[in-house]
């Protein structure tokens, strides 16, 4: 199944406080008025990455709690979303699909749980691939912000 190592080199000093999971990455999208209401994800460029121990340590209550947090994501993920966002911060580990036999593998949840929720962007760039918006994330914070003319005119 999955495997995540977490490297010093990915690892800042002190981690930040404010953190983007892939979990986020899955929902966010571009709603500038030039993406016109596309549902495109956004492509995830890496500066820094953190990768977190899992918390669980051998507790079975929280382990339950893990797998049936996973269980309950899957139908609310965009799958391919979660794969390119996983490699771009370096996980290749991802199945191409998830098949029934997967969907009820108490380990496999768990690992799923663990790449979502343990696997933080730190720094880098999100960008929109159908217009080349890009909005930079840093300490974990995606910033959003946009300019007067990029937003969409109420109706």
């Amino acid at each position: 199944f999955l495997s995540l190592v977490s490297t010093p080199c990915c690892l800042p000093i002190h981690p930040p406080t404010h953190i983007m999971r892939l979990l986020t990455h899955n929902v966010l999208r571009n709603n500038t008025k030039a993406a016109n209401g596309s549902n495109t994800p956004l492509r995830i460029t890496a500066t820094e990455v953190r990768v977190d121990e899992p918390t669980s340590n051998n507790d079975p209550d929280a382990e339950r709690r893990e797998v049936e947090f996973a269980k309950n994501m899957l139908p609310a993920l965009n799958w391919d979303t979660l794969i390119e966002g996983a490699k771009s911060m370096g996980l290749d580990s991802l199945p191409p699909s998830v098949t029934p036999e997967l969907a009820n593998d108490e380990g496999f949840l768990r690992a799923l749980y663990h790449v979502l929720m343990d696997v933080h962007l730190v720094n880098g760039m999100l960008t929109c691939t159908e217009t080349g918006r890009e909005f930079a994330v840093t300490n974990g914070i995606a910033n959003f912000m946009l300019e007067e003319d990029e937003c969409e005119v109420p109706k």
